[in-house]
């Protein structure tokens, strides 16, 4: 009786180990079927986009109606921006994707760019036409490459996922996701460097640096800086060291400030080696409830500004986070103000001292310009305006578009019932550049 009752415990036991490893299993397995479908879905959606990519570039160097290339170069943005969201839509974790994604974003917006010169009836040049041949060529690339990996997958070189190549196997067979992201970087090699008036432009996520003058300092002058800045923003006795190289638009010395026996620095701020200029800098500390009025904060913000040697800025906008106030200032040129040269300082709210500096906008665009004289009055202006709308405001403003060309505008402040708008209107052409909306939040304001 009692080996029997052994026998009956031990088979509902090895039924229960049976059972909850099924349970594990399918659970796996369903997960595991999950991926693979994500996978097949974005890897032959990215096919399908890269091959009609092909297909419509072909055409549009074929066509000799503007219509055509039209309507051909607006699909080549759309499905470039699809080839996009495909290779996105892939479980690829933490793989590197950054130069595929790039090429399609500056295919499309190029692709988007000429189309708009047509529209406008402006010159396409034999340059512009010679980028898109360069796009045509590595998207042919592209496609075979991608086909390539299609056919590995269907002779099983290649899966969807890495995995052993059975129950008891130690060889791995590679996956889609490793593929891909070494096909990422022999795009990298082989794709131009491509400059246009875009938003992907190459010049445009590597902007030339133009604010940063002066000789170069060595790790003691850009302490004896870092120390000098420092001792405006607090009592507090921190000892500085450098913490590293900080490589870029702009080099840097890293320099943290920390008292004594503490882990985590005090400050951390950013000195230029060329000019010994102060990029950033941040107070870690925690900051209590707020006690500072707001206009306070700013007087304080604009004569740390000051004292800084950055003259003649006029604070444009504040945001208010986490009991600090950010401030927004930038320079103005006689009456124009330079919104590419903004920089912003941090005040915190329970004792009004400056936690917070960033002057890499600033570094990076600011010139001696020589600005274009107006075209437009600010009459004719304001005679731009549909009835309706209420113009509080007018004054000049330079500012940049998607491909960093700065502009001069008159900058309008208008409403529209109780709406608020910055309207941004050419000053030599009479072209509405830019439109703003004005949210009051209680934050602060922001425009979108």
């Amino acid at each position: 009786m009692k080996r029997s009752y052994i026998w009956l415990v031990s088979l509902m036991l090895l039924g229960v180990l049976v059972f909850g490893f099924w349970s594990v299993y399918a659970r796996a397995s369903s997960a595991e079927n999950a991926l693979e479908a994500a996978y097949q879905r974005g890897f032959y959606n990215l096919l399908e986009h890269v091959n009609n990519i092909n297909l419509l570039i072909s055409k549009s160097e074929v066509t000799s109606s503007d219509e055509q290339r039209i309507m051909l170069l607006t699909t080549i943005w759309h499905q470039s921006e699809g080839a996009r969201n495909s290779l996105a839509s892939m479980p690829l974790g933490n793989r590197d994707m950054t130069n595929i994604q790039k090429f399609f974003a500056q295919l499309g917006d190029f692709s988007y760019r000429i189309a708009e010169k047509l529209v406008k009836k402006q010159d396409v040049t034999d340059d512009d036409w010679a980028k898109m041949r360069e796009f045509r060529k590595n998207v042919q690339s592209l496609n075979q490459e991608l086909r390539r990996l299609q056919d590995d997958v269907s002779a099983g070189k290649i899966r969807w996922q890495d995995r052993p190549d059975g129950l008891f196997s130690t060889r791995t067979v590679k996956g889609m996701g490793d593929s891909l992201e070494t096909l990422d970087q022999k795009l990298k090699k082989q794709a131009p460097t491509i400059t246009y008036d875009g938003p992907f432009s190459d010049h445009v996520e590597s902007p030339t640096v133009k604010g940063v003058t002066g000789k170069r300092i060595n790790e003691r002058e850009a302490l004896e800086i870092a120390d000098r800045v420092v001792n405006k923003i607090t009592k507090k006795n921190l000892k500085a060291e450098i913490a590293g190289r900080t490589k870029g638009n702009i080099p840097a010395y890293t320099i943290e400030f920390r008292g004594e026996e503490k882990q985590v620095p005090d400050i951390i701020m950013d000195v230029s080696e060329i000019g010994g200029h102060v990029i950033w800098f941040l107070n870690t500390r925690e900051i209590e409830r707020s006690k500072v009025a707001i206009k306070q904060a700013v007087d304080n913000a604009k004569v740390f500004l000051e004292s800084m040697n950055y003259k003649d800025f006029e604070a444009t906008g504040s945001l208010r986070e986490n009991n600090t106030i950010t401030v927004s200032f930038v320079p103005k040129d006689g009456d124009v103000l330079l919104y590419p040269d903004f920089i912003k300082v941090e005040v915190a709210l329970d004792t009004g001292e400056i936690v917070g500096f960033n002057a890499l906008a600033y570094l990076t665009f600011h010139t001696e310009r020589n600005l274009p004289k107006p075209r437009l009055t600010e009459e004719e202006v304001r005679e731009k305006f549909r009835e309706g709308l209420r113009v509080e405001r007018i004054r000049m403003a330079l500012i940049p578009d998607e491909a960093l060309n700065e502009k001069l505008c008159y900058e309008a402040d208008v409403r529209l019932n109780s709406d608020r708008f910055l309207v941004y209107i050419n000053a030599e052409n009479g072209n509405e550049e830019q439109i703003l909306k004005v949210v009051e939040t209680d934050k602060g304001t922001m425009t979108m």
